[in-house]
């Protein structure tokens, strides 16, 4: 263990002693200030903006631009104001549309990509940190998304949901906006003698226009933030809200693990609790019992060209607070490795210069598997101003044995938009199983401009099958060298809107040397001033498995207002996959034939020739959203594969009455599809539907 553990300790210590030592020292840039005004009486969320208090307040402007012409004052204006009082941070702003009511808001589900509409966005980093930091975003319409950013931008947790008030006017040249944020949702240091940093983003697809309050060559870069000023010490309770549940559940198969209270022939009456609270102004917990995932919509078909498995995002509302924590590029902690839980305990928070992260969930024994309990804590450390180092370790104990690793890391932010991160990562089996490792390097230089990074992995044999109990590794055996390269050219002339250039390439061997894997990938994109984008994609990969192969496919594409939501795209794919001729055509289409209604659909025909395994396929895939309000709505999704013969419809009724988690939802799903023998010849057609009902009420438990 020590002849592994050494050289790599070696090599990442005289890596960063060499980096840091050759650091230069830059001039701290001018900070922006912005005066959070005390409200004598709380302004009423219309989005009005006619309420005295907006007149005391310290109104900005001059947003300056990060696309297309970094640094240049912003075509599309904005004005933002901040004010407060014991409970709420208020925000206030008033944003033209030059190009009139065209360019209103498209977006209207919660959570959905504000980078593609005519949106702001408040970031407020509340223990000046530098690295990490919420986000609220709203558009035209009122709509809502939220998150969490780690890293200084590189890890960003989209997931994170808040409790949060906005209401939005459209004007036929302008909309305004008001937002109330509860001090109780977010954390913040308990004195009050230093800001907190703040920025301000907007968002202008009409003119392909990002821009920034305080300026920055890097989106969700949290060092650039500016000040907030003028806050009191606000003070927070202990308080907690309790969301109890019940689910009435109709299926003509049984759910297999589930704890129910009533059960009667395909009928289940399903309950448990989730209890949230605070612990002072730094941290949060959560107490969990039998937590129900069931209204956590299918994970979307994907077609999967590779070997490797398909990595899925956590939608569960359990593990989203701190996720952003987890997030290591050799990933020890996937929690959707963690299936049906009895029970959990979780929290996380900041103490001084420490971020933490701490869970523990018991799972029910299921298909065979004896129950568990994993456990993982998360530390992570600011040291050097904007840098930090972190710990983290993940157990997973069972019934004659455990799955254990501990890792570290660090990130090491340099002048001139340079960033080296690193990662040791130690996994220890029961059973007998032998101790084996992976580290990871990586320097990168950054802005929205331009990206070029180098970086080195190490992962031993064996690895995978020691991790994938607690992580997601894909692949191990491997000694990989690889590098991006990534430049995007704003032309602005000649009818060419810009340029993007992508190249993606590594190679990695075995530890018995062996070359395993050759990946040089280039794409180039060219978007025309009249919204239309032409794109070209050159992949060329040989891959060693029981014999090597030679991978290599070109795409040629096209598609219209891709920097939008309403928008469609056309790709077409040929080559080799693992000796067979492929073609692959792919449509997707998003628009909004009316404010309240968005449509989208994707198709896919994937032909392989010869075709032994029958992977051929032509998919669709449709969704339907319907918003009554932002917090009332109908949403239908349906998936078609003809390669087993399936049809997925999922349709859904959901009203937010006390959001973002107090709610009830309708939901019906129907999943048919043939399974095979091992001569892939069709056997038995599997025919599950299900119906439930589920409401959540939040009861506020505080003294």
């Amino acid at each position: 263990m020590t002849n592994k553990i050494v050289p790599a300790l070696i090599f990442l210590t005289i890596s960063y002693s060499f980096l840091l030592l050759n650091a230069t020292v830059q001039t701290a840039p001018q900070v922006r200030r912005i005066k959070a005004v005390k409200a004598e009486k709380p302004p009423v969320i219309d989005g009005l903006l006619d309420d005295a208090l907006w007149q005391t307040t310290d109104w900005q402007s001059d947003f300056y631009q990060l696309n297309p012409d970094l640094g240049k004052p912003a075509q599309a204006t904005t004005r933002v104001a901040v004010a407060y009082d014991d409970k709420f941070i208020y925000v206030a702003c008033c944003c033209s549309n030059p190009t009139g009511e065209a360019a209103n808001s498209r977006i209207t589900r919660r959570d959905g990509n504000m980078d593609l509409d005519n949106a702001v966005t408040f970031y407020l980093d509340t223990f000046r940190s530098r690295r990490d930091s919420y986000y609220f975003s709203t558009n035209s319409l009122g709509t809502q998304a939220d998150g969490r950013i780690g890293e200084d931008g590189l890890s960003i947790d989209k997931t994170w949901d808040g409790s949060w008030t906005v209401a939005a006017k459209e004007g036929k040249n302008r909309w305004r906006a008001e937002i109330a944020i509860p001090v109780s949702e977010i954390r913040f240091p308990e004195s009050s003698d230093r800001p907190w940093g703040v920025n301000f983003r907007r968002n202008y697809p009409d003119y392909f226009e990002e821009s920034f309050w305080s300026e920055t060559d890097r989106v969700s870069e949290v060092a650039s933030f500016g000040d907030l000023v003028g806050l009191s010490g606000f003070k927070k309770r202990f308080s907690a809200s309790l969301y109890p549940y019940i689910v009435s559940l109709n299926a003509n198969t049984p759910s297999a693990g589930r704890k129910t209270i009533y059960s009667s022939g395909g009928t289940e009456m399903i309950t448990g609790a989730d209890l949230r609270f605070n612990l002072g102004t730094t941290a949060n917990g959560n107490l969990t019992y039998n937590p129900d995932f069931a209204t956590v919509e299918a994970d979307q078909e994907v077609i999967n060209l590779t070997r490797y498995e398909t990595f899925f995002p956590e939608k569960r509302l359990y593990f989203i607070e701190g996720a952003e924590l987890f997030d290591n590029p050799i990933k020890v902690f996937y929690s959707k490795r963690i299936g049906d839980i009895d029970y959990g305990v979780k929290t996380n928070g900041r103490a001084g210069k420490y971020n933490y992260s701490v869970l523990s969930a018991r799972e029910r024994p299921m298909s065979g598997n004896p129950s568990s309990v994993t456990s993982a804590l998360r530390l992570q450390r600011d040291v050097l101003g904007t840098s930090n180092i972190g710990l983290l370790a993940v157990d997973r104990t069972f019934r004659g044995g455990y799955n254990r690793a501990f890792s570290t890391d660090a990130t090491i932010d340099l002048p001139s938009n340079v960033k080296v991160s690193s990662q040791f990562v130690g996994s220890f089996p029961s059973s007998g199983g032998n101790f084996t490792n992976a580290y990871f390097l990586r320097a990168a230089r950054e802005t929205d401009i331009y990206h070029y990074n180098l970086r080195f992995t190490n992962i031993d044999p064996g690895f995978r099958d020691n991790i994938n109990a607690l992580g997601f590794i894909p692949d191990d055996d491997r000694r990989e060298l690889g590098s991006d390269v990534l430049y995007r050219w704003w032309v602005r002339k000649h009818h060419v809107e810009n340029i993007h250039f992508v190249s993606q390439n590594n190679i990695f061997w075995s530890h018995s040397g062996a070359l395993r894997n050759v990946k040089f990938t280039q794409h180039v994109s060219v978007t025309f001033s009249n919204k239309w984008t032409a794109a070209f994609f050159n992949n060329y990969r040989t891959e060693l498995f029981e014999k090597r192969y030679h991978n290599h496919t070109v795409m040629l594409g096209g598609g219209y207002n891709l920097q939008q939501w309403n928008s469609y795209m056309l790709l077409y794919q040929r080559g080799r996959n693992f000796d067979s001729d492929l073609e692959l055509w792919t449509l997707r289409s998003r628009f909004k034939p009316r404010d309240n209604l968005a449509l989208g659909y994707r198709f896919q025909h994937l032909s392989l020739s010869p075709d032994p395994r029958q992977r051929s396929t032509v998919q669709h895939v449709l969704s339907v959203d319907y918003n009554f309000t932002p917090d009332l709505y109908l949403r239908f999704f349906t998936q078609a594969n003809n390669r087993n013969n399936r049809y997925y419809i999922y349709g859904l009724f959901g009203w937010r009455f006390a959001p973002p988690f107090g709610a009830l939802y309708i939901a019906y799903t129907a999943d048919r599809f043939d399974t095979f023998d091992d001569l892939l010849v069709p056997v038995f057609r599997e025919d599950q539907r299900a119906l439930f009902v589920k409401l959540t009420v939040p009861l506020a438990l505080s003294r």
